[in-house]
């Protein structure tokens, strides 16, 4: 299954009375140039977090220069661990991958009640990424699914076409979150919630990881199979809106049948053709799934936004959204941690707020 596996650095076993210890999962393939910024937003989040936080990178298959920017790069808040892997065909995906650097974040950790976490090697965590999943699991949750956005910069780059049909799109799914919400609220994962669950943004325990028997290992949508297999042996888990990272909007993804895959066909598409997993309300509403009669395209996606504005109108006043309390955490090599004026979740549901750290995020953000 894997050869050339090459451990880096001494892996010891945290424990900590105060906090919970962290451990964050990243395969890496191929990714100097989105890495060293995804590497310095992870350690800035540990700087925020205070406790012992390791970030343990898999580097498979890479024939970049990524193995030397992780044997150059030097954390100043969190402990690096990387290995350099060699999947053999078959193995050669992103559910082996994950998975590998799953187990190896696990094996750092020493108690049940720890944090087993994992984002991409192209996405930023929000500064206080940590901090919100520790509240959340604090509060009763097993496992928390963040949110995944894009970068405005990313987008732009892009081309105006592109970016408006990806910014149609962003509105659209936020739209179908509040009215699932509304019309299907479970019970310990309220409004305000998201229904995205991507590798950009997990975490679990490690009690329930050794529960689920490690992460499954599909070539592709490993991260729904994981949090498919969690819901499978009762794991409670949570779609906070304040749980955010950045992603790029790449059009030439590492994994096959991706969102870099889905993010070209949607920007290169005619404008009359199927959308991808993308349904009229009431068939993506409905329990009993959507079909391909059902599928928008750009020409019909509009009048399905403005369907979608008046049913949440119809809602009456959006619910008050509590801010997430901060766990315990120490200031830290000058960096200004303060919580910041509320501000919009969305454009389209005004009023709904969250309230996070000042850090440099997008001012527009769109849902991945």
């Amino acid at each position: 299954m894997v050869r050339g596996m090459v451990p880096r650095r001494s892996r010891p076993v945290f424990v900590s009375a105060t906090a919970r210890s962290v451990a964050i999962a990243l395969p890496v393939r191929d990714e100097e140039g989105e890495l060293p910024a995804c590497l310095d937003a992870l350690d800035r989040a540990a700087g925020v977090y205070g406790g012992p936080v390791a970030i343990v990178a898999m580097a498979n298959n890479c024939t970049d220069a990524s193995v030397p920017l992780l044997e150059r790069w030097r954390p100043r808040h969190a402990v690096l661990h990387w290995r350099a892997v060699s999947l053999i065909d078959g193995c050669r995906h992103a559910g082996w991958a994950r998975r590998l650097a799953f187990d190896a974040a696990a094996a750092l950790l020493g108690d049940d009640r720890d944090l087993l976490c994992s984002t991409d090697a192209d996405t930023a965590v929000a500064p206080d990424w940590i901090v919100r999943i520790a509240t959340h699991v604090d509060r009763g949750a097993d496992a928390v699914a963040g949110r995944a956005l894009t970068r405005r910069i990313d987008r732009a780059a892009l081309g105006i076409e592109a970016k408006r049909r990806l910014d149609l799109l962003g509105r659209y799914y936020t739209a179908l979150d509040r009215l699932r919400a509304a019309g299907a609220p479970e019970h310990g994962d309220p409004w305000p919630r998201h229904f995205y669950e991507g590798g950009a943004s997990i975490a679990l325990t490690r009690g329930l990881y050794a529960t689920i028997g490690g992460a499954p290992t599909p070539p592709v949508a490993e991260d729904r199979a994981l949090f498919a297999r969690i819901r499978e042996v009762g794991g409670r888990v949570r779609h906070p809106l304040d749980v955010r990272v950045f992603t790029s909007s790449r059009l030439d993804g590492r994994a096959p049948g991706g969102m870099a895959d889905t993010f070209a066909r949607w920007v290169s598409q005619p404008a009359d053709a199927p959308l991808h997993e993308t349904y009229r309300i009431g068939a993506a509403l409905a329990a009993e799934g959507a079909g391909a009669a059902d599928r928008l395209s750009f020409l019909t996606l509009p009048a399905a936004l403005a369907e979608a504005q008046d049913a949440i109108r119809a809602l009456g006043p959006p619910p008050q959204v509590e801010p997430v309390a901060f766990a315990a955490f120490r200031k830290v090599d000058g960096d200004r941690i303060a919580e910041q004026v509320a501000e919009p979740v969305h454009r389209l549901v005004p009023g709904e707020r969250i309230v996070g750290i000042a850090g440099p995020v997008d001012e527009e953000e769109v849902a991945a």
